[in-house]
């Protein structure tokens, strides 16, 4: 419990409440990989989704996005990533501004980036659509083609299979791996669960942290929040445009006010990450 200045008591901020706050941000942020400022961003005029929202990712880190539908989660990332217009504030890749760049420039930069919807060319073949992830550098295929595949054998020993004939799982293994072709430092990844079965959803939750072993930096949107939180080293909480909380994800799965606003009873479950995933 804390005074205000006008004598009433209330509640203290919680750590995480604590280090969303913008001030706490451009602390902690400092020599971040990648790190956006204060965004104001929409997809129509004059309406804004993002409202002065602040994020960073580490190095080597898997950082997760979670919150309520309209939170502005998935526009966070296509801001990112050169999608959707900024407003104000800042964008930056290690410390050098790559606030509204276009989605090729990004990519030859180090970023690559996974829509949730239309991420394949399904008419086709896996390694066709392979090839389309370094159309900028198509003489790097064969080398870029092997480490994907150490990653997802499934690719290379289907490399001939059209991608309309694959299920939803398999598909997001092409758009993942597909962004992985042109070697990027970070990853953003929009609901990579969306749709799959529990089955095909945890292998990719898998997949991810193999990825990130492999030394790509994750930035990672999901609809299903205690999972991501099991997986990623650190959380945001979107609401209304703006990031209301950040902390570790064991952290925000513990802390009362996420529990209660966000994950409600899901967080109380002791699901066990696989061993595969470590």
């Amino acid at each position: 419990m804390t005074a205000s200045t006008d004598g009433s008591i209330g509640i203290a901020p919680s750590p995480a409440e604590l280090a969303a706050t913008p001030q706490r941000h451009r602390e902690l942020a400092q020599g971040a990989l990648l790190r956006a400022d204060d965004l104001v961003a929409g997809y129509l005029p004059g309406v804004n989704i993002l409202q002065g929202c602040n994020f960073y990712l580490r190095n080597g880190e898997i950082v997760g996005i979670i919150g309520p539908n309209g939170a502005g989660k998935s526009t966070l990332l296509k801001a990112m990533f050169g999608l959707i217009p900024v407003r104000a504030g800042t964008v930056t890749l290690r410390d050098a501004d790559i606030t509204g760049a276009k989605a090729h420039t990004l990519v030859t930069k180090g970023v690559g980036y996974v829509p949730q919807n239309n991420n394949v060319f399904a008419s086709l073949t896996i390694e066709e659509n392979m090839q389309m992830g370094v159309y900028l550098r198509p003489r790097t295929f064969t080398t870029r083609f092997d480490t994907v595949c150490s990653l997802f054998p499934l690719l290379g020993e289907r490399r001939k299979t059209k991608a309309a004939a694959l299920s939803g799982g398999e598909r997001q293994m092409v758009a993942m791996g597909r962004a992985l072709m042109m070697e990027p430092a970070v990853l953003l990844l929009d609901e990579p669960s969306a749709g799959l079965s529990p089955m095909f959803a945890d292998e990719v939750f898998v997949r991810c942290k193999k990825i990130n072993a492999a030394g790509v930096s994750i930035v990672m949107v999901e609809q299903n929040a205690r999972r991501c939180l099991q997986v990623c080293d650190r959380g945001y909480v979107l609401d209304q445009g703006r990031n209301a909380y950040t902390n570790t994800g064991p952290a925000l799965m513990k802390d009362p006010k996420v529990v209660e606003l966000y994950l409600g009873t899901l967080a109380g479950s002791r699901a066990v990450i696989p061993h595969s995933a470590g």
